[in-house]
């Protein structure tokens, strides 16, 4: 194995990573959706589905409706298809926007670190400055009442000891495992 760029190291994590392709979705999700960021919640991703939230039944017949052109845009942002269907739910939205905390983010890593200068730095550098910017973030949210979610780890903003995604699997789990009881 030969000597791998930071990008190409990224390119490989994503292949690997259900739950970076999920970070990078929560992220983007206002260039994704636009306007309905605020109406909707990307969830998680399942078999190649990315499992959607949505505030009402119109939100999500809309969203439905331009359910293709959402997934060109994450095949664009993803730089490949991992996402070959999305499915809806209707529920109660967190309005969370993950888009304006990762803009403050990526403000404040500008601000202090210049990417350009980031390029000369060794990889063990690279890595020490985006795990401090990466603890000033969480910090920030713990500030504005995040918390850290007791099962994936997710800063997010809400009741209980779990994100929505973690607490949803929770009760499928238990439904399904109460249904296999029963049988």
């Amino acid at each position: 194995m030969g000597i791998m760029s930071v990008s190409e190291a990224v390119e490989e994590a994503v292949i690997k990573s259900r739950k970076l392709k999920e970070g990078i979705i929560r992220g983007r999700w206002f260039e994704i959706v636009g306007n309905l960021s605020t109406k909707s919640e990307p969830l998680w991703i399942k078999e190649d589905t990315l499992y959607v939230l949505v505030e009402d039944s119109i939100y999500l017949h809309h969203m439905s409706m331009n359910k293709n052109k959402y997934l060109k845009k994450i095949e664009e942002i993803l730089k490949k298809v991992y996402i070959k269907d999305m499915r809806f739910k209707v529920s109660r939205v967190n309005k969370v926007d993950y888009f304006k905390i990762s803009l403050e983010t990526k403000e404040n890593f500008e601000k202090k670190e210049f990417v350009s200068e980031l390029k000369d730095l060794t990889l063990e550098k690279k890595i020490e400055i985006l795990k401090r910017k990466s603890q000033e973030r969480d910090e920030t949210l713990k500030r504005e009442g995040y918390k850290k979610c007791d099962f994936c780890g997710t800063m997010f903003l809400g009741e209980g000891k779990f994100c929505k995604p973690c607490s949803l699997k929770k009760s499928l789990d238990k439904v399904l495992e109460d249904k296999n009881d029963n049988e």
